[in-house]
């Protein structure tokens, strides 16, 4: 049997009655250094030569096609011929990838007519072999062949997360449809739907490995859960060199405007969408195309449709064949036909039967139908095909054989709580202390040697993928097969394996101290490690016990990764994520009421993100209800609640209310923190806003008065902890700013707005929406003091004029880090450090 097919130059396509010049000008052609696919010399008798041709066809750079009036006469061949020539044509209409060599008169069809042809009609082979081979080598030819391969090779910029697959086959039709889809007319998306098993990211992955040299750049986004389709687009972001903002919305309605704008168009893969509701607002516009792949078809409003049915029998056997390298096709047709035609269930029968030859494709479908009829193990959800269980079913119970794989049906079951689309190896090594896995795996997964064979093992038997990522080793899993481990490991396994995925998962997401280091909400520096455990958020939240330990684990994960969605700017993920926090601490936490507290605080603020003040308070004031009896006055704890409290009482405008919580609060900060403490500086910036906002309100001259005191004096604190070069610095001045515009104060208000957007531009924070708005305010600041040289030179982006205020504030950074360096660093390093 063929080995999997590399690229060649030509594919050498004839009638058996022209086998005489198939055999002349392909000697001809390999002995002047081309490569060729030539079936009568690339394949042995019995081999598949439908799947050889797909595969050789799609491989090859050029055909040459052998015109003659009994190959136009032989449809199997000749139109075959005609459908590859038109699915070749360049992306762009530039190039043609068909080349007729006429050997005995034929009338032209149209799509023949546009070509330029080879005549060589009255020459015995060698010579129009000869003349062929010339022809080739002229330099307009070669310079077309090289145009031809220049857009072969696939973009600079190209993310898919699954490799390209020498087995494809059986989908030639498909790849057309969806070609067709994405360059004809304005259909610039095209949407794959077919049943769980059929193939359609398989297909979409080989489109973008075959053609993605035809696109400006290929990305692969995982859209399963809104927050990891948001995070993949987002993180296009730093690829094409667009500073993050911090808000992930942003970000990727950001990235999703620069492709749009691009001139090459590009293509963009959403797989496995749940819907056209969940993917319909951040999908791509402007010359992109895109792929979506889902099991849904009411795709209709959004996208052109290409479903994908299952195989037929003939072509289900032929990959049985082709796969396990037997020859028994009445055999292979009846296991076809059992299993319904899946791609999915074919190749788990293909391994399992490869090294079996004893056992024939019979004995495999009798296996299945057993499977099949037999009951599933208690709480069984289902929802996959038959025959994908009980193929996958089969896989597992030989592995359940193998000798040392106890590990191997241990992993599948703890990753069967993952994420199918990659889980990193040092997660599942991450068990400190033995808290959260079984002792017998953490043991075993320790062990480079057994876990390398477990791998290995799964490998072998296609339940697993092996990729190498930034972070090390990812496994990546067939989404149906961790549906199938579920259902097939019992009940009482489940409850024992999804608790401890959630509790190791708990375990590694970043958490800290309100406010402080590992805290999501402002730890920049951890936030890649939660965009890549988000992905596992979702399916421990569906399919993890929600009792005991597990509930208490999974609890508190979703209180952190609702944080960090609430800081990237997905407010409505946030919600949705705390909302179910709080009702997983009401029923595992009856015991901690005050960690109920703290969960009850950040739904609070997700519902005052959303101006659903109502729901705020009432959800702030069941923590106060719990903290106040538990709580020592002078607790921070008790601080943050009451200023969040009064937040909800400043948005309303009811400052008589906000103003004694913030007092209060500040006061207990202080106590606590110090008075140069970051948090003391963050409650008077509240109560400089409170006045200020009153003051507006009021006329009130006090007010005013108590706004200035305020403002200035969260300053000076602020720099004090945080230093001259940190964003809530920036912030401080800012407000410090729009306090002294307010007064008519343009001079002093320059000069304050002026740090703030320095501190921001020397975080490398220019993209930031905060620092564009301070930006257009900065140059009406100017304007108004009477500085429009400075105004004009920023509107142009010329930024000159804050250089040297750039190198102040890294200067009196410097000097503040130098006092504590044990305790402070400089943070980012500056993109103005050379100047």
């Amino acid at each position: 049997m063929a080995d999997a097919i590399e690229q060649r130059d030509f594919f050498i396509s004839f009638n058996s009655a022209d086998q005489s010049y198939g055999d002349a000008i392909n000697a001809a052609l390999r002995a002047a250094g081309f490569t060729t696919f030539y079936y009568p010399q690339d394949l042995s008798p019995g081999d598949n030569v439908p799947l050889w041709m797909d595969s050789a066809l799609m491989n090859s750079r050029q055909m040459l096609a052998l015109y003659s009036p009994e190959y136009v006469a032989d449809r199997s061949v000749y139109s075959e011929a005609e459908r590859y020539a038109r699915f070749w044509q360049d992306a762009r209409g530039a190039e043609f990838k068909l080349i007729p060599v006429i050997l005995r008169q034929v009338k032209p069809t149209p799509l023949m007519s546009v070509y330029s042809r080879i005549d060589v009609k009255g020459l015995a082979p060698t010579q129009a072999a000869e003349l062929i081979v010339g022809k080739m080598k002229k330099p307009d030819e070669a310079r077309q062949r090289d145009v031809i391969r220049s857009v072969e090779p696939l973009p600079k910029i190209f993310n898919v997360l699954y490799r390209h697959n020498p087995n494809f086959t059986g989908r030639f039709e498909a790849l057309q449809s969806l070609q067709k889809s994405l360059h004809e007319g304005n259909a610039a998306i095209t949407a794959l739907h077919g049943l769980g098993g059929v193939g359609k990211t398989t297909l979409a992955a080989e489109y973008c490995h075959r053609f993605g040299g035809r696109y400006g750049g290929v990305w692969w986004v995982r859209a399963e859960q809104e927050p990891v389709m948001l995070a993949d687009v987002a993180a296009l972001g730093a690829r094409l060199g667009i500073p993050a903002s911090g808000n992930i919305e942003a970000d990727a309605r950001t990235v999703l405007e620069r492709l749009a704008a691009q001139s090459d168009a590009w293509l963009l893969v959403y797989d496995n969408a749940p819907n056209a509701d969940a993917v319909d607002k951040w999908l791509p516009t402007g010359s992109v195309r895109c792929i979506v792949t889902s099991r849904s078809g009411a795709f209709d409003h959004l996208a052109k449709i290409t479903k994908l049915d299952q195989w037929s029998d003939q072509v289900a056997a032929d990959y049985l064949l082709s796969r396990t390298e037997r020859k028994d096709n009445e055999g292979a047709l009846r296991l076809a036909h059992a299993l319904g035609g899946l791609p999915l269930a074919a190749e788990q029968a293909a391994v399992h039967l490869r090294p079996r030859v004893g056992t024939s494709f019979d004995d495999y479908a009798a296996d299945v139908a057993t499977l099949i009829k037999r009951p599933k193990p208690k709480g069984a959800v289902g929802g996959y095909p038959d025959t994908v269980y009980a193929a996958f079913a089969k896989s597992l119970e030989v592995l359940n054989t193998m000798e040392g794989c106890a590990i191997a049906l241990d992993l599948l079951r703890l990753c069967a709580f993952l994420s199918p689309d990659g889980v990193e190896l040092r997660l599942l090594l991450a068990d400190e202390g033995g808290k959260a896995l079984p002792a017998s795996f953490a043991k075993s997964m320790s062990d480079k040697y057994v876990r390398e064979d477990a791998l290995a093992a799964l490998v072998s038997l296609s339940l697993l993928r092996r990729e190498e990522g930034p972070p090390g080793p990812v496994l990546i899993f067939h989404r149906l097969l961790l549906d199938v481990v579920r259902d097939w490991m019992g009940a009482d396994a489940r409850v024992a394996w999804g608790a401890a995925a959630a509790q190791i998962v708990d375990q590694v997401f970043p958490s800290g101290p309100n406010g402080g280091k590992g805290d999501p909400s402002t730890d920049t520096s951890i936030w890649s490690i939660c965009a890549r455990l988000m992905p596992h958020v979702a399916p421990l939240d569906t399919h993890a016990p929600r009792k005991g330990a597990a509930g208490r684990s999974l609890g508190r994960l979703l209180n952190q990764a609702s944080l960090y969605l609430s800081v990237r700017g997905d407010r409505t993920g946030a919600l949705a994520l705390a909302e179910k926090s709080v009702a997983l601490t009401r029923a595992t936490r009856a015991d901690e009421p005050l960690l109920l507290a703290a969960a009850l605080n950040n739904l609070a603020r997700r519902y005052s993100d959303l101006d659903r003040l109502d729901e705020a308070e009432t959800t702030y004031r069941e923590a106060l209800a719990i903290e106040e009896p538990l709580l020592p006055p002078d607790d921070p704890d008790l601080a943050i609640t009451l200023s969040n409290l009064a937040g909800v009482h400043g948005k309303r405008k009811q400052f008589a209310n906000a103003e004694p919580l913030f007092l209060r609060a500040a006061e207990i900060m202080k106590g606590a923190h110090g008075e140069e403490s970051a948090e003391y500086g963050t409650l008077l910036s509240n109560l400089g806003q409170l006045y200020g906002e009153w003051a507006d309100r009021s006329g009130n001259v006090g007010k005013r008065e108590q706004e200035r005191h305020y403002t200035t004096r969260a300053v000076a604190v602020t720099q004090a902890a945080r230093g001259a070069r940190h964003p809530s610095t920036g912030t401080r001045h800012s407000n410090l700013a729009v306090m002294k515009a307010h007064g008519g104060d343009w001079k002093a208000a320059s000069l304050e707005l002026e740090r703030a957007v320095a501190i921001m531009l020397s975080l490398d924070l220019a993209q930031h929406p905060n620092t564009q708005r301070r930006v257009g305010a900065l140059i009406d600041f100017w304007r108004q003091s009477r500085q429009p040289e400075k105004a004009a030179r920023l509107e142009a982006g010329d930024i000159s004029d804050l250089l040297p205020v750039i190198a102040q504030i890294e200067g009196e950074h410097r000097a503040w880090v130098a006092k504590d360096p044990k305790n402070r660093d400089f943070g980012p390093p500056s993109p103005f450090a050379k100047q």
